[in-house]
């Protein structure tokens, strides 16, 4: 991958959780220097205000330590799941604690670093969760054109959809409807325009996503 990718990801940025002030400026300037859009905080609680007012727009990955005044790493991340924050999240640690990683792996974290880390192994773990989001990203985008698309379809254009999709012909379509052979083929059409679909395999496959 172009070591540069993440610097067209405008809406990818790492968010970082330190209550060691000294950590945090040095990382936040080390992941600056890298490229990365950074937002900075002291504690679990503080991030999860944040979030609160508007997290849900937030795209990226949490880089956080585990041992916290208040809410812990760990505690951060479980929180986080409950809620339904996609965002995923690298684990740091000064302490070499098999069970604390155990635990950050069960909960879905793209890795766990010992402090002090490698530069490259930190660069690394960003990526893989950029790429994770990414994806996300993109099923997002496609799930809300789709949606849009279908949204856009009259009352009867859902109707001759629906029918589409089940595979009748526009023959059937019409004496199921109780319109015109020509009229069925209007709506037909319309409905393949509508939903950018060049073959009925196409609709019948955005139908399934939206």
């Amino acid at each position: 991958m172009d070591n540069d990718e993440h610097l067209r990801d405008e809406r990818l940025c790492v968010f970082l959780i330190d209550d060691d002030a000294s950590v945090r400026d040095s990382l936040s300037l080390l992941l600056g220097i890298r490229g990365y859009a950074t937002r900075v905080f002291d504690s679990a609680d503080a991030f999860l205000h944040a979030a609160g007012e508007g997290g849900d727009a937030w795209a990226g990955c949490v880089l956080t330590d585990i041992r916290m005044p208040g809410l812990s790493g760990l505690d951060l991340q479980r929180v986080a799941g409950e809620r339904g924050m996609p965002l995923p999240f690298v684990v740091m640690s000064a302490h070499g604690d098999a069970a604390a990683a155990r635990q950050a792996f069960r909960q879905a974290a793209i890795d766990f670093l010992e402090k002090p880390f490698d530069d490259a192994d930190l660069f690394a773990a960003i990526e893989q969760a950029f790429a994770r989001e990414r994806e996300r990203l993109a099923a997002v985008r496609r799930e809300h054109t789709v949606s849009g698309r279908l949204a856009s379809l009259t009352e009867r254009e859902c109707e001759v959809c629906d029918l589409m999709v089940q595979g009748l012909s526009n023959h059937e379509i019409a004496a199921r409807l109780g319109i015109s052979h020509r009229t069925a083929q209007v709506h037909r059409g319309r409905v393949m325009q509508k939903m950018d679909a060049g073959s009925l395999a196409a609709l019948i496959a955005a139908c399934r996503e939206g």
